[in-house]
């Protein structure tokens, strides 16, 4: 009950601080439940989703709530603890999704939150599949007016269940920033490539500037 009510208390303070466009840092916690809040792709239907995809994968590798992410982020290592509420049905969601899914479903999500918490940009829509990337993004103050903001940024997203000798984070970078080319026709949008290992579990996220 305490730790439920804790993170009620930090989902409501990245609510307020969204809404009242205080657009800094938040703290170290990546909260799922708050998906909802300050990505204007994102409906509550698909939060709700990604958040169940991201809590399967944990699971299947032996995480629980709370467990601490290793975070790669240019060329600095940060650590961010993945929190939800409790009340999830853990069994139910066990039957409802596969590795074929949940993955990348669950990738979303964490890639959406780091991308909101550690940098200038916000996901405003989902890219069109020969783009080469997942979502285009906007500048966190205009995401009030997402509807009418203008592409600033782009963003791809990859998911590994578990890291293995043939299947490593570092190559799948390296071929998504290859993917990303098909939108670099766009302009000067820099790219920012994610990729989310649930094993340990690890994020890396690198930006390529549209000059580059």
């Amino acid at each position: 009950m305490a730790q439920t009510l804790f993170l009620q208390g930090q989902i409501k303070s990245l609510v307020s601080k969204y809404q009242g466009k205080d657009m800094t840092d938040a703290a170290g916690d990546l909260i799922l439940d708050s998906l909802k809040t300050g990505i204007p792709s994102l409906t509550e239907t698909k939060a709700n989703l990604l958040k169940e995809a991201c809590i399967w994968c944990l699971t299947q590798c032996g995480h629980g709530n709370g467990v601490s992410m290793e975070c790669s982020l240019w060329t600095e290592i940060f650590h961010h603890p993945i929190k939800w509420l409790q009340g999830v049905d853990i069994e139910g969601m066990l039957r409802a999704y596969n590795a074929d899914d949940a993955v990348e479903c669950g990738a979303e999500a964490l890639s959406l939150l780091l991308i909101r918490e550690k940098t200038d940009f916000t996901a405003i829509t989902r890219a069109a599949k020969p783009s080469g990337i997942d979502y285009w993004l906007g500048y966190k103050n205009n995401a009030a007016n997402s509807l009418f903001t203008k592409q600033d940024a782009r963003l791809e997203i990859s998911g590994i269940l578990k890291e293995s000798v043939t299947n490593r984070t570092g190559r799948r970078i390296k071929m998504k920033l290859s993917q990303t080319k098909a939108s670099d026709k766009s302009g000067i949008f820099p790219v920012f490539v994610s990729v989310i290992e649930f094993g340990q579990p690890r994020a890396e996220l690198v930006r390529k500037d549209g000059s580059d």
